[in-house]
């Protein structure tokens, strides 16, 4: 088997986990109790069944706020340990101390899978607007 054989074959041998349709669970983001707890949802695919041992990275402007392990994820959720499609339900506490009203920010999420591969970062775009309208 030739060298350029043998490396298109490994390249083309699965990848990291794959989210998809990042989004607000109802028809607004926010908790009801809590205007800074956004209520998300993203579906993810896993060819190698390990989700559930690796992490959810939640980004704000692209810099990490939260892992959250996923073990804690598919349980709470009863997603069953090895299952490689779904969606995850996340409520992420955002941390905005260099946010003014009316700015602007990117919510994203990244997958770590128990492999250790990354997931591509999808990402929603808000304007913070606290208060009376």
């Amino acid at each position: 088997m030739s060298g350029a054989l043998f490396f298109s074959l490994l390249a083309a041998c699965g990848g990291g986990p794959r989210l998809t349709d990042l989004r607000c669970r109802g028809s607004i983001c926010q908790s009801n109790e809590n205007p800074l707890v956004l209520q998300l949802a993203v579906d993810f695919s896993d060819d190698s069944g390990t989700l559930d041992k690796g992490a959810l990275d939640l980004r704000v402007n692209g810099n990490s706020q939260h892992k959250l392990p996923l073990a804690d994820v598919f349980v709470a959720q009863g997603i069953a340990s090895g299952t490689k499609k779904g969606t995850l339900r996340i409520d992420d506490d955002l941390r905005l101390d260099r946010i003014n009203q009316g700015g602007q920010f990117s919510l994203s999420v990244v997958a770590t899978d128990g492999e250790g591969r990354d997931s591509n970062e999808p990402r929603l775009s808000f304007s913070l607007h606290l208060g009376g309208p």
